[in-house]
Formats: C-alpha cells, structure tokens, sequence
C-alpha cells in the first residue's frame, strides 16, 4: 500500500487550486449568460450581490466583504483596488482549498472519484451556499435568482474538475 505524501500532496494541490481558481474565472461568464437565458433574473435580482458577474464584478462577495473591511478602517477603496483585492482572495483561497484536497487525495484516494467534480460541489456547499449567506455578505441560495446559483454551483464543478484533472497531470509529469 502507498504511504499518503500529504506535504507533497498539499503542494501540489495549491498549484492545482490555483488553476482551478483561474478556470473558474474563466468559465463564470459565459455560464452566466447560459443560466440567464435558461432563467432570466429580474433587473432587482441582477442588482442582488454575487448575482451578475459580468456587469457588477464589484458587487460579488469578496469584493463586498473588502469594502465593508475598508469601511470599518475608515478607508476609501477605488474600484480597481476593490477588484484587485478581489482577485487575491479568489486565488488565494483557490490554493488554500486545492491545499486541502491534495491532502485528502492522498490521505484517501476516494476523494478523488468523480473527478474532483464532487469535491466542487462540497466546495460551492461550504462557501456560497453555507458560509458566505451566513456572513451576510450575500443572499441563501433560495433567495438569489436561479440563474444566479446555476452559474456560480457550476462554476465551482468546473475548479473541481479542474483541479483533479491538474493534480493528475502534475503528479504524472512527476512521476516520470
């Protein structure tokens, strides 16, 4: 039986969960505009935090959560530092949960089945749909427009994928 290699296993899950962090980025657009057209939102509801990527990326949780950090300090952020800031909580806490998953994945190969698409779906469980609402920072899931949840659970299937299907392919080119 393989012993797990949890630190090379964490490793290697960061660099994973980077690039799935950057997939996903990828792919919120255009599953947006697939999503709205399946269930168009409201214009109310497009104005709801983290229900419109494409036209208020300023207005998605992160960024909320960094304005709300800058107003307490009695700081005024720009738009590009709101955007900025944004950005490195996105990749940061994509490496941080690809970390995380690289660990499991050697410490239990079974995490790994589905090819990391269910381990997205926990992912979108434990953020967005539990511990973000729970913050405040945006609506429950049944109080946000379909569309809405549609693109961004999607979105977190695709870094799962993404970083299952990376990690495979860092721990093959390793293995050479």
């Amino acid at each position: 039986m393989k012993q797990p290699q949890i630190l090379s296993g964490m490793l290697i899950g960061a660099v994973s969960g980077v690039v799935g962090a950057y997939v996903k980025s990828f792919v919120e657009p255009p599953l947006q505009t697939l999503a709205e057209s399946i269930f168009p939102p409201t214009p109310a509801e497009k104005k709801m935090i983290g229900a419109d990527i494409s036209g208020r990326p300023d207005h998605m949780p992160p960024a909320e959560m960094v304005q709300a950090a800058a107003d307490a300090a009695g700081t005024n952020l720009s738009r590009p530092q709101k955007m900025a800031a944004q950005q490195a909580i996105h990749y940061t806490l994509g490496a941080g949960l690809g970390a995380v998953y690289g660990a499991l994945a050697e410490i239990s190969p079974a995490v790994t089945r589905g090819a990391g698409a269910p381990a997205g779906a926990v992912m979108y469980g434990l953020t967005h749909a539990t511990a973000v609402p729970a913050t405040g920072f945006q609506a429950w899931p049944w109080q946000l427009p379909p569309s809405a949840v549609l693109w961004e659970a999607g979105s977190h299937l695709a870094y799962g994928l993404s970083v299952e299907l990376t990690r495979r392919s860092l721990i093959a080119l390793l293995q050479r």
